[in-house]
């Protein structure tokens, strides 16, 4: 995410994916300190010996009765204890509690807590995710907020209530998809600038139905569009460790991934002239493949590539920007001067 880019972590040297996130959050933390805490105007209720906002005539008049010279008022004051900085500080506390933590950086949280005296305790559950409301003002709180749930989701409670163990998010293939996703459509965000990524919701295009029918068609909501410089792409990220299916022991690529490409790129055709030559890409983390294949399916160009995350960030990055190369001829290997040539490779993972 955009506000990612302000906290710099380095290095992390531990094997244990907690401390990873325990060094975002210190980090992030810091960074948001310096920016300055949220605030809000949040309700309270005193009696007051002066009068502060509106009185509350009926609580008013049992302290009057009772020989209180003193009114119940109603006033709303400036204060730092929102539903962020709630989930912020229980995210803290529940890190810093987490079985195998670095001492260091369990140390760090706690220390930062302290900072965050006038914020509630509270047990966080999911309703609290759904308090907080973003806008211009506290918009850094959105890249925290990615870190806190997928905390909350890691940490599990151990029996004795008090401590934490934090579970292998990696092998949660639903959630990392989400996260894959998210992470190639930000960067085309943020990395390059010839093409603009734009959501796209396309419509079936059909003719006839009735309305109650016509009502039963799922969405179809692309993971990644990208429009410029003529041209229409749509990228569909699939996070999954078989890229191939085998039918009578012929490896192949898997067959609903392709489908849905497939319906992708013929329905977009229905919005216009723009769309009838649209490209699609089936982009994969590489497992035990690497591989870049181009087809050309009734007007439209369709590849099926893997990005290898297990390499150097800079390798990364000239690996996803080359998806972008556009196919001029017949052969893979010549693409425009947005990308490298010979970026075709075989199943093995040689170079094509």
């Amino acid at each position: 995410m955009e506000e990612g880019r302000a906290v710099d972590v380095g290095g992390v040297e531990s094997p244990e994916l907690v401390d990873l996130f325990a060094k975002v959050l210190v980090d992030g933390t810091h960074h948001l300190l310096r920016l300055g805490v949220e605030r809000s105007y949040l309700p309270f209720t005193e009696d007051l010996s002066t009068l502060r906002g509106r009185i509350s005539l009926d609580q008013s008049l049992r302290l009057i009765a009772a020989g209180a010279p003193r009114l119940v008022c109603e006033f709303d004051e400036l204060h730092h204890d929102t539903p962020a900085n709630q989930i912020l500080k229980a995210t803290m506390a529940r890190l810093a509690a987490t079985n195998g933590i670095d001492r260091k950086l369990a140390h760090e949280l706690g220390l930062l807590r302290k900072s965050f005296r006038e914020v509630s305790e509270i047990r966080l559950t999911r309703a609290h995710f759904r308090m907080v409301r973003i806008h211009r003002n506290n918009v850094f709180y959105r890249f925290l907020l990615k870190i806190f749930e997928l905390v909350f989701d890691a940490c599990l409670p151990e029996s004795g209530g008090t401590r934490y163990r934090f579970v292998d998010i990696l092998r949660d293939e639903k959630r990392m998809a989400l996260v894959f996703q998210a992470f190639v459509r930000n960067f085309f965000r943020i990395e390059q600038k010839v093409l603009t990524v734009k959501p796209l919701e396309l419509r079936w295009d059909v003719q006839g139905g009735t309305n109650a029918a016509l009502g039963l068609l799922p969405k179809m909501t692309t993971d990644i569009h990208l429009i410029g410089l003529g041209r229409r792409l749509i990228i569909d990220t699939k996070y999954s460790p078989k890229l191939f299916q085998s039918y009578f022991e012929k490896a192949s690529f898997r067959s609903e991934h392709l489908y849905q490409l497939f319906s992708y790129v013929k329905n977009a055709e229905a919005l216009g002239d723009s769309y009838l030559d649209v490209e699609g890409v089936l982009l994969y983390p590489a497992v035990d493949h690497e591989i870049d294949e181009w087809f050309e399916v009734q007007g439209h160009s369709l590849r099926v590539a893997t990005v290898n995350l297990n390499q150097d960030w800079q390798r990364i990055r000239a690996d996803l920007l080359s998806f972008l190369a556009r196919r001029e001829s017949n052969s893979p290997a010549e693409l425009s001067p947005f990308g490298r040539a010979g970026v075709g490779s075989s199943m093995d993972g040689r170079s094509g």
